[in-house]
């Protein structure tokens, strides 16, 4: 996969690019303009601006009303409509759909089997909010790095079902963390 990945930043192309696993019973799709990976989605994990931001906690039930009464009609979509409403900051939005194509791309390329495709066509059934333009270059940099450090994790824990916890403080060795709320996240 990062070799097509490479072709497809190389050519510039617009174009839907397709990977399905049979074994998983799962497809993958990301669409590219001028080499750079604008939206990204796997059909067993749909993903919607709504969906993302609710997941991430950065929305409820009263931020979609009050995108909810801004009109559709507008030509905005979802996240125009949050913005406007000054529930979340554009910038928040643009990072948390980031994130979300990380995360997809991330997770085929973790496939270790199956078929792709390519497309070449206008990307025009983008949805409205996904601004997103990230580079092939940068996305296959930092998947190489997670799986780098995937690997040196597994070998370190026992199974996927332990759950971290912090180690207790002894006596006199109080410790205080001493980070800012981003650096939380």
């Amino acid at each position: 996969l990062p070799d097509a990945f490479r072709l497809l930043d190389l050519t510039r192309k617009p174009g839907a690019w397709r990977v399905t696993a049979e074994l998983r019973n799962d497809e993958g799709n990301v669409l590219f303009d001028g080499g750079k990976v604008i939206h990204a989605g796997i059909r067993s994990n749909p993903t919607s601006i709504e969906r993302i931001l609710r997941q991430a906690g950065k929305i409820g039930d009263a931020d979609m009303a009050a995108a909810a009464a801004i009109p559709e009609e507008s030509g905005l979509g979802l996240g125009d409509r949050l913005v406007m409403a000054r529930v979340i900051t554009q910038r928040e939005l643009e990072r948390q759909l980031r994130m979300a194509i990380e995360n997809v791309i991330f997770e085929l390329m973790s496939w270790r089997e199956g078929f792709f495709s390519f497309e070449e066509r206008v990307v025009s059934t983008v949805p409205v909010d996904a601004r997103i333009r990230i580079s092939t270059e940068s996305l296959l940099m930092a998947g190489a790095r997670r799986i780098d450090e995937w690997s040196r994790i597994a070998d370190k824990v026992p199974s996927l079902s332990v759950v971290p916890t912090l180690a207790p403080v002894e006596g006199d060795r109080a410790s205080v963390l001493d980070l800012l709320p981003h650096e939380w996240e």
